[in-house]
């Protein structure tokens, strides 16, 4: 849910520059003329915006205007991937079709493990409504429960109902599990929390999905607010021009986004100024290897600080 403190901070971040200004004026120019980059799924020829968007306040609550204007705003820019659990799944396809942006939407859609024929009727429910002949993504949070199921998982990707299948979880606690899956070759597709607040799937996870071929989402690259509160009142430091990053949202992204293993990064918001700037990111250098341990021993520093 978007608060008004975390709304109020981050326009305040927004006059936090410093020489972001001028490093923001390239990717800004971008922005207006380019699509964002894409990175191929592995072994696939699908290309994925490598920002995305999560599951937005306006789309859980049904706002028609704001979630029309925001799906305008992003897909305009070529952005196309879309998480969208629960009645989003249907909001965000429907706004789809309104726009004739069907096939560019390319939307993470959640069927949890049950009996075989209510997935299936579920998975041809949802195609229906989104305008899709297969669906784009099909994940669960449920662990156990995908590995008791896989086969039903599979059975909709052979029948042609679905393209990808995967597991999204937050929490530590889950990555030995999602590495069994990734391990026996069981997903497609992983969702996980990664960020220099958040860096434990980059110990194990996301080199393991590099070997094996998995497509990674990353999700909370602002851990849900909490990263604007720690950065509230201080200004970017002066070396961010080098990696053209215009503001503390585009610091975080930007460093994910550098990890070889993220297809995408994915950002909620219910704020238009607060989406076109996490587009940004999308654009103008990324940080190399050196640059990203300083930006980690950096915000390291921020975090022992509070």
């Amino acid at each position: 849910m978007i608060v008004t403190t975390r709304m109020t901070n981050r326009r305040d971040f927004l006059r936090y520059s410093g020489a972001a200004t001028v490093a923001a004026a390239a990717p800004a120019m971008a922005l207006e003329h380019d699509p964002l980059p894409a990175r191929p799924i592995p072994g696939t020829d699908q290309q994925m915006a490598i920002i995305g968007l999560g599951n937005s306040s306006a789309f859980r609550s049904g706002d028609h205007a704001l979630s029309t204007a925001l799906l305008e705003a992003f897909l305009s820019r070529g952005g196309n991937y879309v998480d969208a659990g629960g009645s989003s799944a249907d909001f965000v396809g429907r706004l789809g079709r309104e726009l004739g942006k069907t096939g560019q939407l390319f939307i993470g859609n959640y069927i949890d493990p049950a009996d075989e024929s209510a997935m299936r009727e579920e998975a041809i429910r949802l195609a229906q409504v989104q305008g899709k002949t297969a669906l784009d993504l099909v994940h669960t949070r449920d662990l156990d429960g995908f590995r008791a199921s896989h086969g039903i998982y599979e059975e909709l990707k052979n029948d042609g109902l679905v393209r990808f299948v995967g597991v999204a979880r937050s929490g530590v606690g889950s990555h030995g599990q999602i590495a069994g899956l990734i391990e026996d070759g069981l997903i497609d597709f992983v969702q996980v929390n990664y960020s220099m607040m958040e860096p434990e799937a980059g110990e194990r996870l996301l080199p393991l999905a590099i070997d094996r071929g998995i497509g990674v989402a990353v999700s909370r690259p602002f851990i849900n607010g909490r990263y604007f509160a720690m950065v509230r009142g201080r200004e970017l430091p002066e070396w961010v021009t080098e990696f053209d990053c215009g503001s503390w949202a585009q610091f975080s992204l930007k460093y994910i986004l550098a990890h070889p293993a993220v297809n995408c990064v994915l950002t909620e918001t219910a704020d238009r100024q607060h989406l076109v700037d996490n587009l940004r990111a999308g654009f103008g250098r990324l940080p190399d290897e050196s640059m990203r341990e300083r930006m980690f021993d950096y915000m390291q520093a921020i975090m022992n600080s509070q």
